[in-house]
């Protein structure tokens, strides 16, 4: 088991995310979030000693996350909210931050572009 100098950023949807989610027009009204939330995405940062260093990573590349989480649903970004504030962020999003991270595979990390 190796540690890894990353800190771990779970992206978790909350109701007014659903209730975008829901409004869409001609798609599927009646997602729950327990539907929508069993599975997270979930990203890696660099490391930080403090919690609010990593959160304040996360305010800075928010922009980017929120954009990939609106895609994973829509890839037509007319669909997508405008004007996505780090406030707003925060009211549609949990941010769960993990500084203990381990590797438990033997094999290399592989990188795929997105």
């Amino acid at each position: 088991m190796q540690s890894v100098n990353r800190t771990v950023v779970v992206i978790r949807p909350k109701q007014p995310f659903v209730d975008w989610l829901n409004s869409v027009p001609g798609e599927n009204s009646d997602n729950t979030l327990e539907d929508i939330s069993t599975e997270n995405t979930t990203f890696l940062i660099p490391e930080f000693d403090f919690v609010q260093d990593s959160l304040e990573c996360v305010k800075e590349i928010y922009s980017d996350i929120f954009r990939f989480e609106l895609f994973g649903w829509y890839t037509d970004d007319e669909l997508w909210p405008r004007n996505r504030t780090w406030e707003m962020f925060q009211e549609w999003f949990e941010i769960e931050i993990n500084s203990e991270v381990f590797d438990l595979v033997d094999e290399a990390i592989k990188k795929e572009e997105m």
